[in-house]
């Protein structure tokens, strides 16, 4: 919550003209497509909101900047938190999101009404028998074959609701019901791999609102240390203004080094770093300090930042 209030001051600011968080104000980070790289949600109070400086926020990395993606819904910057809940479900790679009444989903650039998504009507028989025989052995135990009839109906209602298309169902149940299926190569293979990405993760959803599974965490590889209560204020002042994370090749914007520097942030002392140490890292991000400076005071900080910066720069999603 430190790294992310830090983050959203400025993220406020630049969206509202605004500075500051005023009391009741809070930020949390929040992975909503489990890609590693937390999204930024904020709530900034203000007496009598109107909406507009004040109320909810959600800043999604988005190709070079940071893009807040509640504002086009009404209503749901003045959600009270209480109403506000992570759906099982995903779709187009990002959670659905209960705000109040009203459920937002993710339209590949920002969140919106899910009424305004496009549904469709198709004939699931195949897939549903198709996808029972793949949950089921020989000799099914007890239960287990209303279990997956349940499953599997959640699936096909789920597919309907994102928007399937029949052609794209059938070659989904030909796939799973061992048929030979000539897999599309050149431009159409992203387009597979899109729908068979999407289809795990109705199968995904439909298990975790049954309680039956979780979805997978998207951590990093990190250091085996418990993350501390610090102080990052310094350290994400002086780092993405850094010429070395500013023009990496998978950088090249500030937002990006911010998020970059949120997940250095997040990352570093899990590998043992203590406040002194994150403090030196910060003076030494201001060019104050050399590598032999740090060196010499602490003799291993400057490989544990290495293993930090390998760590999230391998998982960074590209623009």
């Amino acid at each position: 919550m430190a790294i992310a209030h830090k983050m959203a001051l400025g993220l406020l600011e630049r969206q509202t003209g605004s500075k500051g968080l005023p009391l009741a104000s809070f930020a949390i980070e929040v992975d909503l497509n489990l890609d590693g790289l937390p999204e930024i949600f904020a709530y900034r109070y203000a007496p009598g909101c109107d909406g507009i400086k004040c109320g909810n926020f959600l800043f999604v990395l988005e190709g070079d900047s940071y893009h807040e993606v509640l504002g086009d819904i009404p209503g749901v910057r003045l959600v009270p938190q209480d109403k506000i809940a992570l759906s099982p479900f995903k779709r187009n790679g990002f959670f659905d999101i209960q705000s109040n009444t009203m459920t937002i989903g993710w339209n590949g650039t920002r969140y919106v009404d899910v009424s305004t998504f496009p549904a469709s009507t198709l004939d699931g028989a195949a897939f549903v028998a198709a996808c029972q025989k793949s949950k089921l052995g020989e000799q099914p135990a007890e239960g287990e074959a209303e279990q997956a009839a349940t499953a599997c109906q959640c699936q096909f209602n789920r597919f309907q609701v994102v928007g399937f298309k029949q052609a794209d169902l059938d070659a989904y149940t030909a796939s799973i019901a061992g048929q030979e299926v000539e897999y599309p190569i050149g431009d159409k293979e992203d387009a597979w791999l899109a729908l068979s990405k999407s289809a795990q993760d109705v199968a995904t959803g439909c298990d975790v609102a049954s309680g039956k599974s979780q979805w997978p965490p998207a951590y990093f590889d990190h250091g085996d240390r418990p993350q501390q209560k610090l102080n990052f204020g310094a350290f994400l002042d002086a780092c993405p203004a850094q010429d070395f994370i500013l023009t990496n090749h998978k950088t090249g914007s500030p937002d990006r080094a911010l998020a970059l520097c949120g997940c250095l942030a997040r990352e570093i002392p899990t590998y043992g770093v203590s406040q002194d140490g994150l403090d030196l890292l910060a003076q030494y991000y201001r060019d104050e300090i050399s590598d032999a400076d740090v060196e010499a005071q602490d003799a291993d900080l400057l490989t544990a930042h290495d293993k930090a910066s390998e760590a999230c720069l391998s998982q960074f999603p590209a623009k």
